[in-house]
């Protein structure tokens, strides 16, 4: 058995000793995000995972992943860079808006398994941006962020550690 399981996403999880989730509510610009209970990295999103398991075998896609992962570093650095992002969903008929607040981190595992990816693929993939999400409101789950593109797209603005210390 492989020890990274597709679900269909592809999560990193972090080790409590390593990274203590938070504890207390935080409010940031009159929004009261809730901690996350436990902390990960989204290696996979689910609509790539979803495409993969759809197109590739599963053992050659596990072993593409293990191989991957086996050969560069997987230990996310903290970079105390934090985003605010924002995003409108629907949920059961009526329509909401979902915040996130993410701490970018530093994994060299990321490009390297996603250009692996890409190759079962035939095609290039964007890297996501190594992500931890601290915070969430509106939707517990947070907020995907497949792409720097995407990113741009659903940052409100950057958020000063300082500010979590209130």
């Amino acid at each position: 058995m492989h020890p990274f399981e597709f679900t269909p996403s592809l999560i990193l999880p972090i080790a409590r000793g390593d990274w203590p989730p938070p504890t207390a509510p935080v409010t940031l610009d009159g929004i009261t995000l809730q901690p996350k209970p436990e902390l990960h990295v989204t290696l996979v999103g689910t609509s790539l995972g979803e495409e993969l398991l759809r197109s590739v075998a599963r053992p050659l896609l596990h072993d593409t992943v293990a191989r991957a992962l086996a050969t560069h570093d997987t230990h996310p650095l903290r970079t105390g860079v934090l985003h605010l992002l924002r995003k409108p969903f629907d949920e059961h008929g009526g329509c909401g808006m979902a915040h996130s607040l993410i701490e970018y981190v530093h994994l060299p595992a990321m490009a390297p398994l996603h250009a692996a990816l890409g190759r079962l693929l035939g095609r290039q993939l964007p890297v996501p941006p190594p992500h931890v999400t601290l915070y969430t409101a509106g939707d517990d789950r947070g907020i995907g962020v497949p792409s720097p593109t995407r990113l741009r797209a659903l940052c409100v603005r950057l958020v000063e550690p300082s500010e979590l210390e209130r």
